[in-house]
């Protein structure tokens, strides 16, 4: 052990009790960045070839974590215009039937509609 090191109350290897004292320091402080502040350092960065560096100040956002954005932008191409989609399946009870049933549609006109439990059990 260093002589520098306070000592408050731990076991060594011989057994023998010393103390320890351990400075708990800080842990790192995150900021939540905003998807309009992401997508402006994108657009800016990789659209008008600006520094990264510029418009991490400009956008008061550490230079580490604009580099970070860009890099999980460009990774995994993260997309940053997220609007809500039209989802590809969907459910809703057919009047107040407690039986499921199974309607396959191409747009307005349905391929085929059948009971799902009935078609389970004919198959088992």
């Amino acid at each position: 052990m260093n002589s520098q090191e306070n000592v408050a109350g731990v076991k060594t290897r011989s057994m023998k009790m010393c103390d320890k004292m351990v400075d708990i320091t800080a842990k790192r402080v995150y900021c939540h960045i905003s998807k309009a502040k992401k997508t402006q350092l994108v657009q800016t960065v990789l659209k008008q070839k600006c520094k990264i560096k510029k418009i991490a100040k400009d956008l008061n956002i550490n230079y580490a974590t604009a580099k970070t954005i860009l890099h999980c932008y460009k990774k995994k191409e993260i997309n940053l215009n997220e609007e809500s989609q039209q989802k590809r399946a969907s459910y809703n009870s057919i009047k107040n039937d407690p039986k499921l049933y199974v309607q396959i549609r191409q747009g307005e006109k349905i391929i085929n509609h059948y009971e799902y439990f009935d078609v389970i059990k004919r198959h088992q």
